[in-house]
């Protein structure tokens, strides 16, 4: 299987898409509008943010995003790795890895040496894929999440 890692500033044309993938996953305080206005503006090619799409062929297959905050009560913290998303059908045969390795040169061509990201998942996935658990914080809605960290 051949899998193409792209910014999505290059490929508009699935903005809708992983849009209403995002709105779906982590959407659910938000407007689908909003998550569509917010996808637009994290498809750039020079800074944080930025969204990078996975597909095979032209089939988009997952999506990951670098964000300058995906934590309101850490705003100490920068960048974030967040929207990690693989198609239920093409989970587990490594494409999440790929997009985790993607973003992390390109944080680090950017000048980074630690990335962070939240979870929910109680699952280890993050441990078990080299990041270390940094802390349990809370969220705006009162949710709370695990912040994890890598050094790069």
């Amino acid at each position: 299987m051949d899998i193409q890692i792209v910014n999505l500033a290059d490929r508009m044309e699935y903005v809708d898409e992983v849009s209403e993938w995002f709105w779906h996953k982590w959407g659910k305080y938000q407007t689908k509008e909003n998550m569509k206005y917010t996808t637009i503006h994290t498809a750039q090619h020079d800074r944080v943010p930025l969204t990078y799409i996975a597909l095979s062929g032209d089939r988009l297959v997952g999506t990951i995003a670098i964000w300058t905050n995906d934590l309101r009560c850490r705003q100490d913290l920068f960048p974030w790795m967040t929207n990690l998303f693989v198609k239920k059908d093409m989970q587990d045969q490594g494409i999440d890895i790929l997009l985790q390795n993607h973003i992390i040169k390109v944080v680090q061509k950017l000048g980074f040496t630690k990335l962070y990201l939240i979870s929910t998942n109680d699952n280890e996935y993050y441990e078990n894929t080299g990041w270390t658990f940094m802390e349990t914080a809370p969220m705006v809605m009162g949710d709370m999440t695990k912040i994890y960290y890598k050094n790069l």
